[in-house]
């Protein structure tokens, strides 16, 4: 499972906070958010369903209500 973590690309987001008031690097343009969004697929793809959860392989190692198994 992939937990996601920001995407460290050429696009930072907050340094843009600083810019002056219409200055066009302060734009954000839609294809800067692709590798945001496709981060957050990735992520949230390799998590269970709550409401049908699928588990293939071996769980080992994890604490399910206070019990280790």
């Amino acid at each position: 499972m992939a937990d996601y973590s920001y995407p460290q690309t050429a696009f930072t987001f907050g340094a843009r906070d600083n810019l002056a008031p219409g200055n066009t690097e302060k734009t954000i343009k839609g294809i800067q958010f692709d590798p945001e969004f496709e981060e957050l697929q990735i992520a949230v793809n390799s998590k269970l369903n709550i409401a049908n959860p699928a588990f293939t392989g071996i769980m080992s190692g994890g604490t399910i209500d206070g019990g280790v198994f």
